[in-house]
């Protein structure tokens, strides 16, 4: 399946823009209400974490599931990536997370990704869809940190 693929690749890009970009930068936050180069990515952590869990739900299930919003920066918040991650460290945790969903992917059955679930809107979506989703918004906010 061409996402799972391009979430692999991402992987990979991810960690040589992150390893480029300069500390001072990564840490730099350009309002206190602005994500620093380093939130963006916890945030990413946090979206990775949650997804994960949302793939397992999806797959195991029979019927379609309620997918779960969450409070995106209240969770950058309270992990504290700006003040308790260093570099590597926030790094190591998306790498991981994101590893452990090309796993659960990868032994998915092609029907599962057909699977549906309901997002908080009401709309019916399919996993593929979400998985879709998913990459869309790493690459977005992976051109915020190339940036």
């Amino acid at each position: 399946m061409e996402s799972i693929m391009k979430l692999e690749s991402l992987i990979s890009e991810m960690t040589e823009i992150v390893n480029a970009t300069d500390e001072v930068e990564f840490n730099l936050k350009l309002a206190p209400n602005k994500w620093s180069k380093k939130e963006i990515l916890g945030h990413l952590c946090d979206s990775a974490l949650n997804n994960h869990a949302r793939f397992v739900k999806i797959i195991i299930s029979s019927y379609p599931i309620a997918i779960q919003g969450y409070t995106q920066d209240d969770w950058v918040r309270v992990n504290d990536y700006q003040n308790q991650y260093e570099k590597s460290d926030v790094l190591s945790l998306w790498q991981n997370i994101n590893r452990a969903i090309l796993r659960v992917l990868r032994k998915a059955e092609t029907s599962d990704f057909q699977k549906k679930c309901v997002l908080p809107d009401q709309k019916e979506v399919t996993l593929e869809w979400l998985l879709n989703d998913y990459v869309a918004h790493l690459i977005h906010h992976l051109e915020q940190i190339e940036a």
